[in-house]
């Protein structure tokens, strides 16, 4: 365990008095007395600390005596200070010092008198002692905290790590279960207006996390609009409740009080929108009838709006309530398998791999099993041994009381005491300190290490900053899960129960720190009054769409109550104007934050904090000037004046010395230049702007830079382009150079041609991170190959750069490998980028993240491989027609707005993940995955940044995108036998071609429309590039419609019943028509020349056949109907000559899919089918489909279809054909399948068993056979010769009764590398002759008979593995090497 919280406070207190006691000849006995005291207190707090979370009687007591210790301590440091003070600031006797009064806490006493007070307080702690039951630490020293990671290694870790910590396990039956009830619509009138379902789980349940799987879902973000969350974590009112609602719908600040103007404010936002809602963790006094008037405010809204409520069980709370709701879904604990693998993946690290410790790994399920299987427990105590490595270490852990269930006295789980016991006392401490800020709250990392520095928390040690050991505290809570990276990393939140433990912890330091929200009244009058003068911290903590406080005037008058005391002061988004001068009084002040004010000036006597650490100014929009005097905060270490209108730095900035940053340093032609840069010798990160004024490259070499050791981050900024001066700045960017210590640079606007040698030399072995952006004149990008820890490079605005070559690379030694590190590679706005010339051989071995945005010209020269690759995208790129890459099974794709060809290899090209994405419209984005895929990315990933100062604060590593809106943060990484499923995804729309790029558009009775990209022609075979978008979500709207206009999407007109023939006759440009939930729409007008033709939702639409001529249906290409058309019970394919995709879901009665009698042609354009969840399909065409251009055929839960279409063997162009849950088909058609077949998926088919009649020898492009379900009675598996010999990849999952696998089935597939086997209940051993030596990769996972024999070295079934190089066994990576 580590030392307690209060061993951090003493050790600092003692660490200072006896700095000042040898300092002193005759030191006052007082003081070395209360020494001896602080020594013995110290020794009894480790004891106390777990006494406080016990069982019985005295954890209460202990509490308290923790607390009052606490008290006592802060009131000693005062005191020190006063003895320091007066110690310096006078020369008479000590007698006469003693009766100097103090402002501390009592006036009318004076420091002796205070000074005995405090012995007798401490000595009547200890005397406690004995009664509290209390034992002394054997030892108490302070913790010596080396080794730490960084906090950008660990969220890097945390990421792409061997075990990443994101992911997101099971609840796949709730999930479904919710999407159901959300999804589901109904005619019938008795249906909810708004459907109430309330998530109930334990916490730490995962709660919220299911809730993010829900919310960021495709056809929920598709169904559902607005959508919006609301989280209080306290008791509510109605009233609250209703503004919280409004202002995070409307992202506006409500200033409304009276509920019923509320109500009638939400009628107005809500009219007719189906919506969603989220309400977290909500308790309400006296709930029913508030609840229903809430309820009844939002029935203006469209039918089938949801709200989600989720909660906790209140038993011990008899009082308060949940809102009654309309479907409950309990959460339960998860299976072990999943919360083992939670606990795996945050237990081991880059220290230790838990898989290769047999007996660690042992001792972790048996943990995991006391643990209850809760999500939040498993992460929490798995984190809790990521560095103990030592068997003896996990079996203490093992034995501890507080791994019960019930062990505390408190509401916070004991799991999350022992976690938090374990931690160091100086990382408690910083721990402690974040329960200041509110439950929800984002967390940026450089702010709250500034907090920490400014409270006294840091200090330097074995040379390292204090900003390096608050960066590396901080990446601890996160590798210890008290902190989880929100996003991509970005920014930081703390579970709510993580929160409470902080809270309960910190004990009634709010009496010494005060931190609120909006005004202070949140707090009151009185409680300022009591404790005003003891305050250390006072910081506003301005919330998301809250109006900044407005009581200035009594904060300023609260900031003077003790002067002497006061560290931390903000009046961040404060109305305020100006500071008064007596702010020059607080001469203890360390941090002071007047950012995002009206700020005009600052008073001179600011400059007398000598004190002060930290001065934050940024975004101060009309402060023109900073004090002459500045360069008297001799102990300034962090100056940020980034977005006001500070137009010259003041002379003899020179002196500020302890500066560690400084953002940002102005160049102007009045000011000092660049030389007074050149005393600042200890800063780590440096911004300068307006570099078009430095007067000539000497200047630039004045500034030192080369000299600074410690400069990690250095951003230079010129202005955009400046003619005439394109050499004048290649000059000083070259005297520029900063040391080759560097770790991070960014240049912007730079106008020079060419960049400096130094830029890319490979002397440069630290630089990590590189962005260049807008560097208009450079027709080249510089040699950056060959640094060789390069990690990030962003590259953007290079508008006159046509081709990427070798000098990208750099010349190479044979040894040598060119972005050896690079992990990110980002591309954007490369307007004139036309091919990317990849030297053979060069392969980016690392490269996690590579994205090109919007480089329209670039045409062909992808890398070919990229097997550590797990994101690439790439969007607006119209010409590109190259192939991509090879990737692994996990990488992530995103392809959007691209050429059509690149497009439609993408979506159909089988070797590409379950998590692709091929977005051809923003309206339409109809890609669906496997569950895998619940949560979708940001179109764009956070590439661009708003503003260059943001881009410093984003740790390079931590460049990853975001999972959904602002509001997700997890990502899913699929498990192997998920991955491997990657061809179960639907795969018809994966294929759809582009259709449109439409802009979401305001659903407002006001017609809008947005004019489309300009696109390249030959894109294109459409000619659609100069129309127009329209969304309608209104009958009104109907009436003007324009005239040239490519795409109608009509959603949500409950009542409409039926659109007027002539509607769209006058248009002759439209291509694309939507209906979705048009839930009375009977029926279609005609259709003109639409291409494509979207219906969901629209149950009464009648079907196609009463269109009134063919003719109207000879140019639809692409039909989409999804539950839709109930009187559809028959599809007459020949009537859709022209189709090149059907799609069909969810529509109840159809019952065949036919031809009309008469017709003997092909179906020549038809490319991609999909049916699923149509439960009374029975048939296809007689003779089956004659489809030469078939591609791909998806067929899912069709319960009553017995028969596949015949003569498929005739479907020469047939590639992937997926049949899934359809339980009556017995056989394959005679003559067998189409010879040009690569993927078979046949899933939970009973009655299909796999047999030689279906000829699947003969299928020589076979490449991926999956067999899933079903097969009752088959015990051995496969027949001799019933795959082909080519045949690359098998997959084998819940066979039932499969007992054995048959070595004559396996003996001939020589090219088999992959073998996955998954949930064979009775399967229990490998063929005695071995498996295929080909075989590159095995998955074994819930063979519950078989896996235990798998144990390296020791199982009996090892040897028959041992050849294989890559192994997993129930979710653990093994080396068979």
């Amino acid at each position: 365990m580590g030392r307690a919280l209060l061993s951090a406070f003493l050790h600092d207190l003692l660490d200072n008095l006896l700095l000042y006691l040898t300092s002193q000849t005759k030191p006052h006995r007082y003081l070395r007395k209360i020494k001896d005291k602080l020594l013995t207190l110290d020794a009894l707090v480790d004891d106390a600390e777990q006494m406080q979370f016990s069982q019985g009687d005295k954890a209460q007591q202990v509490k308290v005596w923790l607390i009052e210790l606490h008290h006592v301590v802060y009131h000693l440091e005062e005191l020190l200070r006063q003895w320091q003070q007066v110690n310096t600031t006078t020369t008479k006797s000590l007698l006469l010092q003693l009766k100097v009064f103090s402002t501390a806490k009592r006036p009318d006493m004076d420091i002796k008198v205070q000074t005995r007070d405090a012995i007798e307080s401490l000595e009547a702690l200890v005397r406690k002692k004995d009664v509290l039951g209390l034992t002394g630490s054997a030892t108490t020293l302070k913790e010596s905290l080396q080794g730490l990671a960084s906090s950008s290694d660990v969220v890097h870790s945390y990421f792409y790590g061997k075990y990443p910590k994101d992911c997101f396990y099971e609840r796949y039956e709730e999930v479904m279960s919710i999407l159901k009830i959300m999804l589901s619509t109904s005619e019938s009138e008795n249906e909810e207006y708004v459907k109430v379902i309330n998530i109930v789980g334990k916490p730490g349940a995962g709660k919220t996390t299911l809730t993010d799987v829900i919310y960021f879902n495709h056809d929920v973000r598709e169904s559902f609009e607005p959508r919006a969350r609301v989280s209080m974590h306290s008791e509510a009112n109605f009233k609250f409740m209703a503004k919280k609602i409004l202002e995070a719908v409307t992202e506006q600040f409500v200033s409304e009080n009276d509920f019923s103007v509320l109500r009638k404010r939400l009628k107005r936002t809500f009219a007719g929108k189906k919506f969603l809602l989220v309400l977290d963790d909500i308790k309400i006094e006296d709930i029913s009838y508030d609840w229903n008037m809430l309820l009844d405010s939002l029935e203006s809204a469209a039918r089938g709006s949801v709200i989600i409520l989720i909660s906790t069980p209140c038993d011990d709370e008899p009082n308060l309530f949940g809102p009654p709701a309309s479907h409950t879904v309990h959460l339960d604990s998860l299976s072990m398998e999943s919360a083992w693998g939670i606990f795996l993946g945050h237990a081991s690290s880059g220290q230790m791999d838990l898989t290769e410790h047999e007996e660690l790994a042992a001792a972790g399920k048996e943990i995991v099993n006391r643990l209850g299987n809760l999500p939040l427990a498993a992460k929490m105590i798995g984190s809790l041994f990521q560095d103990k490595l030592h068997l003896d270490q996990w079996v203490e852990i093992l034995m501890s009381k507080f791994l019960h269930a019930g062990d505390v006295n408190i509401s916070i789980p004991s799991f999350l005491v022992l976690c938090y016991l374990d931690l160091p006392a100086q990382i408690k401490r910083c721990f402690a300190y974040l329960s200041l800020f509110p439950k929800g709250y984002q967390f940026n990392k450089n702010k709250v290490v500034l907090l920490w520095m400014a409270e006294g928390f840091l200090k330097e040690t074995n040379g390292k900053s204090m900003e390096d050991i608050g960066d590396e505290y901080f990446g601890y809570l996160i590798m210890r899960s008290f902190l989880e990276p929100y996003g991509s990393g970005g920014s930081f939140t703390m579970h709510n129960l993580v929160h409470d433990l902080a809270t309960y912890v910190f004990g009634e330091s709010y009496k010494h720190h005060l931190s609120y929200s909006g005004n202070p009244r949140d707090f009151g009058l009185s409680f300022l009054l009591k404790h005003g003068k003891s305050l250390r911290t006072i910081l506003p903590i301005p919330l998301q769409f809250e109006r900044a406080p407005r009581r200035v005037d009594l904060m300023l008058k609260v900031m003077m109550l003790n002067p002497d005391v006061l560290r931390v002061f903000s009046l961040s988004h404060y109305d305020i104007t100006s500071l008064p001068t007596t702010i020059g009084k607080l001469i203890h002040l360390c941090f002071l934050d007047l950012s995002n004010t009206p700020l005009q000036t600052l008073p001179d006597s600011i400059c007398d904090l000598h004190n002060l650490q930290i001065l934050l100014l940024t975004n101060c929009t009309k402060l023109t000037s900073l004090p002459k005097r500045i360069c008297d905060l001799i102990s300034l270490r962090y100056l940020d004046i980034r977005g006001s209108s500070v137009q010259e730095m003041p002379w003899e900035m020179h002196k500020l010395t302890s500066l560690r940053t400084l953002r940002d340093f102005i160049v102007s032609n009045t000011g000092p230049g660049l030389r007074d840069l050149a005393g600042l010798s200890n800063l780590k990160t440096l911004s300068i702007s307006k570099l078009q004024n430095v007067a000539s490259a000497k200047d630039a070499s004045d500034c030192k830079l080369i000299e600074k050791r410690s400069l990690d981050n250095l951003m230079l900024q010129w202005n955009s382009g400046i003619p005439g001066y394109e050499e004048d700045e290649t000059e000083v960017l070259q005297d520029l150079k900063p040391h080759k210590h560097l770790k991070k640079l960014s240049i912007e606007y730079y106008s020079g041609a060419r960049f400096p040698n130094w830029l890319g030399d490979p002397s440069y072995q630290a630089l990590q991170s590189v962005a260049l952006r807008h560097c208009q004149n450079c027709t080249s990008l510089p040699t950056l190959g060959l640094l060789p820890l390069l990690k990030d490079l962003y590259i953007e605005g290079f508008s006159k750069v046509s081709s990427i070559g070798l000098e990208f690379y750099g010349e190479m030694t044979a040894s040598q490998v060119p972005f050896q590190s690079l992990e990110s590679l980002q591309f954007c706005d490369m307007l004139e980028w036309k091919k990317w010339n990849i030297p053979e051989g060069i392969e980016f071995p690392c490269l996690i993240k590579l994205c090109i945005i919007r480089c329209p010209k670039l045409v062909k020269g992808l890398p070919k491989q990229l097997d550590s690759l797990k994101k690439l995208e790439i969007f607006r790129c119209y010409d590109l027609v190259a192939s991509l890459p090879k990737v692994s099974s996990t990488c992530e794709l995103l392809v959007q707005e691209c050429n059509e060809t690149l497009m439609r290899n993408v979506a159909k090209s089988p070797s590409q993940a379950s998590s692709r994405r091929v977005s051809f419209s923003e309206e339409l984005d109809i890609t669906r995955k496997s569950y895998s895929s619940f949560l979708d990315s940001h179109l764009v990933s956070e590439i661009e940044e708003n503003s260059h100062e943001a881009r410093m604060e984003i740790d390079s590593t931590g460049s990853r995108s975001p999972l959904g809106s602002s509001s997700s943060d997890t990502t899913w990484t699929p498990k192997l036998e998920e991955t491997s499923s990657s061809m179960l995804s639907h795969q018809v729309e994966a294929d759809i071609p582009k259709i449109t790029q439409a802009s979401t558009l305001p659903l407002t009775d006001t017609p809008t429309t947005v004019k489309e990209e300009t696109f390249q022609k030959e894109d294109l075979d459409d000619g659609r590039s100069s129309f127009e978008i329209f969304k309608v979500s209104s009958v009104s709207q109907l009436k003007s419609l324009p005239l040239k206009l490519h795409t109608l999407k009509i959603e949500g007109c409950e009542s409409l019943e039926a659109l007027p023939d002539d509607l769209l006759g006058g248009i002759t440009t439209l291509r694309e028509l939507y209906l979705i939930s048009c839930s009375s729409l009977r029926s279609l007008p005609s259709l003109g020349f639409v291409a494509t033709l979207y219906i969901r939702n629209c149950r009464r639409l009648e079907d196609l056949s009463s269109l009134e001529s063919r003719k109207q249906l000879d140019f639809l290409q692409h039909l989409f109907i999804g539950s839709s058309c109930n009187s559809l019970t028959t599809l007459t394919l020949d009537l859709l000559l022209e189709l090149k995709i059907l799609c069909v879901w969810d529509c109840p009665n159809l019952q065949s899919v036919n031809v009309t009698r008469d017709f003997k042609g092909d179906l020549a354009s038809l490319e991609s089918l999909e049916i699923r969840d149509c439960p009374r399909l029975r048939s296809f065409p007689d003779g089956g489909l004659h489809a030469p251009n078939l591609g791909s055929i998806f067929i899912s839960n069709c319960k009553n279809l017995n028969k596949l279409p015949d003569a498929m063997n005739s479907l020469r162009s047939l590639k992937t054909l997926f049949l899934h849950r359809c339980p009556e088909i017995e056989s394959l058609p005679r003559g067998g399948l189409s010879p040009s077949l690569i993927v078979l998926s046949i899933a939970y088919c009973d009655k299909l068993i796999p047999q030689k009649d279906w000829r699947l020898d003969s299928l020589e492009s076979l490449n991926r056979f999956e067999l899933e379900g079903g097969c009752m009675g088959m015990d051995s598996f496969p027949e001799d010769n019933l795959l082909p010999c080519n045949i690359n990849s098998l997959r084998i999952s819940t066979m039932q009764s499969l007992k054995k696998l048959n070595h004559k089935g396996f003996q001939h597939l020589n090219a088999l590398q992959t073998l996955e086997i998954h949930g064979c209940d009775v399967l229990q051993s490998l063929p005695d002759e071995g498996l295929p030596s080909s075989l590159s990769n095995l998955c074994v996972q819930e063979c519950p008979l078989l896996t235990p024999r798998l144990k390296p070295k020791r199982g009996k079934e090892w040897h028959k593995v041992a050849h294989i190089p890559h192994i997993q066994i129930d979710y653990q990576l093994l080396s068979a090497h």
